[in-house]
């Protein structure tokens, strides 16, 4: 995978208490999460991250949410 670490905006929908990217956009591009693949969280002091690794076209993303600042970060990238 391709480290990237950009900011990208991310569309949500909320079941229960669960958070699932539906969009994000990254270059210009509307992006469609096919699948989740993995969902996982890490903490840096007092502040929670989410990590998602999400597919879509055959093409395989990781995205990061940041809580404390409610952004979203494009950390990885492998597409064909």
């Amino acid at each position: 995978m391709l480290e990237i670490q950009e900011p990208v905006n991310v569309w949500v929908f909320f079941q229960g208490s669960q958070i699932h990217p539906s969009y994000f956009f990254w270059h210009g591009r509307q992006i469609k999460v096919e699948k989740i693949n993995l969902v996982h969280t890490s903490k840096n002091g007092s502040n929670t991250f989410y990590h998602f690794s999400v597919s879509s076209g055959g093409n395989f993303y990781r995205l990061r949410l940041d809580t404390s600042k409610m952004k979203w970060i494009l950390e990885a990238v492998e597409e064909e």
